[in-house]
């Protein structure tokens, strides 16, 4: 039987470095009391969705933001969430942390280009995540063929695990959607941010994937 699954894609609340500008893959931080606050009116914006099942990364602001999100909701008896680190952000190595201006002159060096309208106007998603890993000193930063390996596995873990009609939460990452976007969809803008506590949708249908709508 073809299965219709809905997923709601929503980006974590502001973290602290988030506010700091500084990058934030793997390492972790806490969300802000305005990205609580944001992520509440996120909530009320879902509260009439009836979310069959709830998944996040294993990173905690993830965890955070879907518990606020599900605090407004009308329909959800169903409170379990469901962790996958597959869909964790795109670990970026030894520049964990670093200030997100710093990490940027590095990669435009690299890439020849002088700023990042022309980085990502001049480069596709995957040439600019490869340019990182190639300019990590420790090489540990993941690349494009990595990242996207283990978001497939997570997206398939979840479509495998639901039913026809089911609406899925997912809370992931800001890298992540974006990643998701550039592969199932030909609007994406792989300059556009996704904002934090942003909702995008993505439709599973027919055996394939495909973008509704991104950063609303």
């Amino acid at each position: 039987m073809n299965k219709k699954i809905k997923l709601f894609l929503v980006r974590h609340g502001e973290t602290y470095l988030n506010k700091y500008n500084k990058l934030q893959g793997w390492t972790d931080s806490p969300l802000t009391e305005n990205g609580k606050r944001i992520v509440t009116k996120t909530g009320k914006r879902l509260k009439n969705v009836p979310f069959h099942y709830i998944y996040t990364s294993d990173l905690e602001r993830t965890v955070e933001t879907a518990k606020l999100i599900l605090e407004q909701n009308r329909n959800n008896k169903n409170r379990n969430i469901h962790k996958n680190n597959n869909l964790r952000e795109v670990f970026f190595g030894s520049f964990e942390g670093e200030y997100i201006d710093d990490f940027y002159k590095k990669v435009l060096q690299q890439s020849g280009c002088n700023n990042t309208t022309a980085l990502y106007k001049n480069h596709s998603l995957e040439e600019v995540m490869n340019f990182i890993k190639k300019i990590d000193p420790f090489s540990h930063a993941e690349n494009y063929p990595e990242f996207w390996k283990r978001i497939e596995i997570g997206l398939n873990e979840i479509v495998s695990q639901c039913c026809n009609n089911e609406n899925i939460l997912l809370v992931t990452h800001g890298v992540v959607i974006k990643t998701i976007i550039n592969e199932f969809s030909k609007k994406g803008n792989i300059e556009q941010e996704i904002k934090n506590s942003s909702i995008s949708i993505l439709e599973y249908s027919n055996n394939t994937f495909s973008v509704v709508s991104i950063n609303g």
